[in-house]
């Protein structure tokens, strides 16, 4: 797995971190509203970020199970 401290670009399923590495979880990341033109958003359990910068990401992965 390659982490990056770019943000993610397309929906998919992520593995997110803080840049010190804490709080490694994995979160789905997709736009916000119907259209497809809002910013993306990630959330998991407990989980809501909607500035996507100033993280470490690795992914798309595949849908947990």
């Amino acid at each position: 797995m390659i982490w990056t401290t770019q943000a993610p670009i397309m929906e998919g399923w992520y593995w997110f971190s803080e840049l010190d590495g804490n709080d490694e979880r994995i979160v789905k990341v997709y736009h916000q509203g119907l259209d497809g033109n809002r910013p993306l958003t990630a959330s998991g359990e407990n989980f809501a970020l909607f500035d996507l910068n100033g993280h470490r990401w690795a992914g798309p992965i595949e849908r947990p199970r």
